[in-house]
């Protein structure tokens, strides 16, 4: 309604402007035909004969008003058209200037109207926003799922056979499972299930992301630094995500984790901008998103990491 009444402003302001403009046109053109009339008749010269009905309508239209005669050689003339001419210059001149304040004033109504757009486009934003954040609040489910990938470190490993290196690894890799679910199993409102080589967690409260999320990197540093004690490297994968109660998380959640996983970000945990976005609503944060780059997982989307705040 505001922009209306402006940009209604703005209209009357160019249409009275255009009129300015054409009455200055007008009287530029008189005030030529006029003095010129006047001078020619004085010479006593027929060139501008065609003027004299516009020069007596200009003139008639002043002695309304005012009478003055003029010597000139010592001979009287009206002067009613001189002074026409004389007011209609001055009369253009003080258009021009009130073009100019008109101008200025329209410039003023352009600002004014860029900023009631803005402040509409911001109201409705806000509302997007708030629309947005109810929608996402909504998101209280969370799952995180976890790959390890144990390494020997001893300098003659390559020399054993192959298979048996790849199973001694994926025992180590059993191991770590074993020993992180053991310190984790108590934790209230966590759900487990193993997998293949990975370890599924589930949450149905949000709120208690950071605390889980916190609790299994320092679990996992601690198995790590165990590890590296008996001269393992212990590789670990994490994606989390979000979802509410009513997704299919084996369907629509699990494959696009899995597809994270394959990333192999290294002791770190991925995510999405959806979980980004719905992270970001907590008023507390324990961790911060970097943007890791964009990845085919579930088409193109880009991926953030998790680290932790010092």
């Amino acid at each position: 309604m505001v922009v209306t009444v402006f940009e209604m402003i703005k209209i009357f302001s160019q249409l009275f402007l255009n009129l300015m403009f054409l009455i200055q046109i007008v009287l530029m053109i008189l005030v030529f035909l006029t003095a010129s009339y006047w001078f020619f008749d004085l010479l006593d010269s027929q060139v501008f004969a065609f003027a004299q009905p516009i020069a007596e309508a200009c003139s008639n239209f002043v002695n309304i008003f005012h009478r003055q005669d003029i010597e000139v050689g010592g001979v009287y003339v009206d002067g009613s058209l001189l002074l026409f001419d004389l007011c209609s210059i001055i009369l253009v001149f003080l258009i021009a200037k009130a073009k100019y304040y008109i101008n200025v004033f329209k410039a003023t109504i352009d600002v004014a109207i860029n900023m009631a757009k803005q402040q509409i486009e911001n109201e409705f934003n806000a509302e997007l926003q708030s629309e947005m954040e109810d929608q996402l609040k909504k998101l209280d489910n969370f799952a995180i799922l976890i790959q390890f990938n144990a390494k020997n470190l001893v300098t003659d490993y390559y020399s054993f056979a192959k298979q048996n290196a790849e199973l001694e690894a994926k025992e180590k890799g059993e191991e770590a499972f074993k020993l992180l679910y053991s310190v984790m199993k108590n934790i209230k409102g966590c759900k487990f299930a193993k997998t293949g080589d990975k370890m599924l967690i589930l949450s149905d409260n949000f709120d208690n992301f950071d605390n889980i999320m916190s609790f299994i990197d320092s679990s996992i540093e601690r198995i790590r630094h165990d590890f590296k004690s008996k001269r393992w490297l212990l590789l670990s994968y994490i994606a989390v995500d979000v979802f509410d109660s009513h997704t299919n998380f084996k369907k629509d959640i699990y494959p696009v984790m899995e597809q994270m996983l394959n990333i192999h970000h290294k002791n770190e945990a991925v995510c999405m901008g959806n979980f980004r976005i719905r992270y970001n609503l907590n008023k507390k944060q324990m961790y911060t998103s970097f943007l890791k780059g964009s990845y085919e997982v579930n088409g193109m989307n880009e991926i953030w990491a998790l680290v932790k705040k010092n």
